[in-house]
């Protein structure tokens, strides 16, 4: 063999050890990734609404894992994921989440939001289980449209006053408000004289006081009659209300809608302007 033959089988034999080492290094990120996520699971499935409307192009579709497991408290978001849908309904989702952060007295239920520009425009307003039924096949989320009374040819709408309107609960703790005894619907009242506050929490009528300071609230004091609702979840919903209500810290008006935000900054109750009293 010539000196030249022998370089050249050096040179081949080295390139193909580099060529290992590459392939052997790149397996070994592979595996590290494959570690990494191990243990993650996903929940599928698709969006849809029956409305024969498009959404604007800047529209996001916001789907969450929570425990609502205490109805007297806000719900845990244990996993979230957000899509730009493009075209119609329905879309697809994959909601990652770890297996992990679950436990035994969790209910856990997914929550979809349509938003454009903060303004809600669509939500679900049955209550989804997220782990019922066969886990494989993939779930169908139906949303619904949030009712609004703002004209669809307007663009711009003068904000509401706080005060002498009838409030209409549309949604609490990021849920469908849903209708009270006698099929009436909750609501609420901040009169100008007197700073009080009336209003309906689904099974009794309720009075009270607040105090306001620039886009700052406060209600205090508040009292309801006493009677007593054959529905356990209009029970349920009225003082998943009022509780709010008495964590009320601030507010923002955009035209016809009112949103309330607890201490931490956390949207609790989102009311609609119906009608003037």
């Amino acid at each position: 063999m010539s000196i030249r033959e022998t370089h050249e089988n050096s040179w081949r034999a080295q390139l193909l050890r580099n060529m290992l080492a590459l392939a052997l290094l790149a397996h070994g990120h592979a595996y590290a990734g494959d570690q990494e996520a191990e243990g993650m699971q996903k929940i599928e499935g698709s969006i849809w609404y029956r409305e024969r409307i498009a959404l604007p192009p800047n529209a996001e579709i916001h789907v969450y894992l929570e425990d609502a497991a205490r109805m007297d408290s806000p719900s845990e978001v244990v996993a979230s994921t957000s899509i730009t849908p493009h075209g119609g309904p329905p879309w697809s989702f994959t909601l990652p989440y770890d297996p992990k952060t679950l436990h035994e007295r969790g209910r856990y239920i997914l929550r979809v939001r349509i938003e454009a520009d903060g303004r809600l425009l669509f939500i679900n307003t049955q209550s989804i289980p997220a782990f019922a039924g066969d886990a494989s096949a993939p779930l169908e989320i139906r949303v619904s449209r949030v009712p609004s009374s703002r004209p669809a040819d307007v663009t711009e709408v003068p904000d509401v006053s706080l005060t002498d309107i009838y409030w209409k609960l549309v949604e609490i703790e990021g849920q469908e408000a849903s209708l009270g005894a006698g099929q009436l619907e909750l609501h609420m009242v901040l009169t100008s004289d007197g700073h009080r506050v009336r209003g309906f929490s689904g099974c009794n009528r309720f009075t009270g006081n607040y105090e306001r300071n620039g886009g700052r609230i406060q209600l205090a004091q508040l009292a309801s009659t006493r009677m007593a609702c054959v529905d356990v979840d209009a029970m349920e919903q009225e003082q998943c209300f009022l509780n709010r209500l008495r964590e009320a810290q601030r507010f923002t008006i955009h035209a016809d809608e009112l949103a309330i935000y607890s201490g931490d900054a956390h949207l609790v109750l989102r009311f609609l302007a119906v009608a003037l009293h």
